[in-house]
């Protein structure tokens, strides 16, 4: 094995292992929400300008099921709804 590849092997399962110590402390704060919430929430931060399409498109729902999802954040108070002046 090179020594790049040992490195990004290293790298791998330290990684894995922070996530296994950090396990319950994470499975106890996100217990109150469903993994689609967190992947939706997780879009909306890195999708700019994020709207119901392009959240649709990144996680492979219909924009039907994303509407429906976001509602529930909104009522949550974990996401806000906006429209850009322009529209």
């Amino acid at each position: 094995m090179e020594k790049k590849e040992q490195l990004l092997t290293n790298f791998r399962d330290c990684c894995n292992k922070m996530v296994w110590l950090n396990r319950l402390k994470m499975e106890e704060s996100l217990k109150e929400y469903k993994p689609s919430e967190v992947h939706c929430i997780e879009f909306i931060e890195k999708i700019e300008d994020a709207n119901v399409t392009k959240l649709a498109e990144s996680l492979y729902m219909t924009r039907g099921a994303i509407s429906k999802l976001t509602k529930k954040l909104i009522n949550k108070g974990l996401i806000e709804s906006y429209q850009k002046p322009v529209n």
